[in-house]
């Protein structure tokens, strides 16, 4: 029972070989930049954080 046991506790053995390389640096790379575009983009779209309102702007095309 106890070689039984210490066949089970290498867990290398259970590793799929597919899942054992480390992520590609361009799939690493576009990943980043999608969350740092998207944290880009909450702010400048985001009228609490900007200050632009559609009133706003319809307000200064008026005036022109």
């Amino acid at each position: 029972m106890a070689e039984y046991k210490e066949e089970l506790d290498d867990l290398s053995k259970f590793e799929r070989e597919d899942t054992k390389h480390n992520l590609p640096a361009g799939w690493l790379i576009l990943f980043i930049s999608l969350i740092v575009f998207g944290i880009y983009y909450v702010y400048s779209f985001t009228p609490s954080f900007t200050g632009w309102s559609q009133e706003k702007a319809l307000q200064e095309n008026m005036k022109k």
